[in-house]
């Protein structure tokens, strides 16, 4: 930062950075129930590369927002029942953390 360069002409700069309310992929993941916008990259590269072919386990390290995690929730778990049940019984194929 230059010298007399004030902390409040750095945030305006990065304003626009912010995803808004106006962001279409922010209003498509609340209304879809994600917790973040990012959810849509992941799926779109699961798409092109088939990430999640093949996986039975998986851990997210960094999980916050939790985004990836639900994506993930939704590829490995058939259903609501199943993942609870895995949930009860301790069986669990996903496993969030963020340090």
């Amino acid at each position: 930062m230059k010298q007399g360069e004030r902390i409040e002409d750095k945030r305006k700069f990065f304003k626009g950075t912010v995803y808004s309310k106006s962001d279409p992929y922010y209003r498509k993941a609340k209304c879809e129930g994600f917790r973040a916008r990012s959810a849509y990259k992941l799926l779109q590269v699961d798409e092109e590369f088939s990430l999640f072919s093949g996986v039975t386990r998986a851990v997210d390290l960094c999980a916050a927002p939790g985004s990836w995690s639900q994506v993930l929730s939704n590829k490995l778990y058939d259903s609501d029942e199943e993942r609870k049940a895995a949930q009860a019984s301790g069986n669990v194929k996903i496993v969030s953390v963020d340090l």
